[in-house]
């Protein structure tokens, strides 16, 4: 099995906040993690957000780190702080996908030029923030020349945020083939590398179609998804030392072994560096703590023998679809119309 690490790099503040209130001290934190990735030999995909990239601290450092070959920089858009501000300040808007087409692309430009310009190389690495990915977002990603997107959250819904819902979709790469044209209406490729999340027992689609079933009347009333979930029956485990031991990653890249998986997309976000940016480290010992973890986790991974690769090699190995999943610009049929041999 193969492994690629993927950042987001975001600003100190979580949550859907004015730009004017963004910072990005967390990552000036960001040397330490590249000295304990440098250890394994992994070289990084950084998705990197507008205030980030206007931090011209954090551009110096980042920079660095690019220039010396040990990471490589994509794209993250967080459309409340990324210009044109357009848009009112709410959830549904703090979605990419639920934004006009017209303004995503705007947003998605004027971030891309920015990447552009400070690191002098072509981002073609994408994550939606907030996971808020559909086919406009797709087809806009590939306009501006974006090859590899990652916004795919397996077996998980955001619905309830206003946003897609990826319950029927499984962890295996996968790529577009047909439907994106740019202006010189030649069709362009664009690879999907999900975020690896998965369940700790039993064949992975089997548990989904079992939630889906317990989360739909009369069933849900019961809980009994949550209840299977708390006694580690039903249970879904995200591929990220932020919410994650490094036991149950471990449990996971078992089963995900077990069921011919070949490749691992590890995620986090960057204020996981600086105890207060987010919901998962709160203090300087929650810092100490995730560090402690991410060690320990690519350490039993290297033992058991996962091999580190790029995000940009991942996408060269990912295979086509028969078919264009994202032809439509509904975010619910984009979901639905997942291929077959996807969920």
């Amino acid at each position: 099995m193969k492994l690629v690490v993927t950042v987001d790099v975001e600003e100190d503040q979580w949550g859907i906040v004015p730009h004017s209130h963004a910072t990005a001290r967390n990552v000036y934190r960001l040397p330490t993690l590249q000295k304990l990735l440098n250890e394994f030999g992994i070289i990084p995909t950084y998705l990197l957000t507008y205030p980030v990239v206007r931090d011209p601290y954090a551009v110096g450092l980042l920079r660095e780190i690019f220039d010396a070959g040990e990471c490589e920089i994509g794209a993250h858009c967080h459309p409340w702080n990324t210009p044109p501000y357009e848009e009112a300040l709410n959830k549904y808007n703090s979605m990419l996908c639920n934004l006009p087409a017209a303004l995503q692309y705007e947003k998605l430009q004027r971030l891309h030029e920015v990447i552009q310009s400070n690191f002098e190389t072509v981002p073609i690495a994408f994550r939606s923030g907030r996971w808020g990915f559909d086919a406009e977002v797709a087809r806009n990603i590939v306009r501006l020349g974006y090859r590899i997107d990652t916004s795919v959250t397996p077996y998980t819904s955001w619905a309830q945020a206003s946003g897609p819902d990826f319950s029927c979709f499984s962890p295996k790469p996968y790529t577009f083939t047909q439907g994106f044209r740019t202006e010189r209406d030649s069709n362009h490729m664009l690879a999907e590398i999900p975020a690896t999340i998965g369940y700790l027992h039993g064949e992975f689609q089997a548990c989904a179609k079992l939630v889906q079933r317990l989360n739909r009347a009369p069933l849900c009333g019961f809980k009994f998804g949550s209840l299977l979930s708390r006694l580690h029956l039903l249970r879904k485990v995200w591929l990220s030392p932020e919410m994650e031991t490094p036991a149950m990653m471990m449990q996971l890249v078992r089963q995900m072994r077990s069921q011919g998986y070949e490749l691992l997309n590890l995620v986090f976000h960057s204020s996981a560096l600086l105890g207060g940016c987010g919901p998962f480290v709160r203090s300087q010992a929650d810092e100490h703590a995730f560090m402690r973890k991410l060690h320990t986790f690519l350490r039993l991974a290297l033992k058991d023998g996962i091999v580190f690769i790029t995000l940009s090699d991942a996408a060269r190995c990912s295979s086509p679809l028969p078919a264009d999943p994202v032809a439509t610009r509904d975010s619910q049929s984009f979901v639905t119309s997942c291929p077959a041999g996807m969920a």
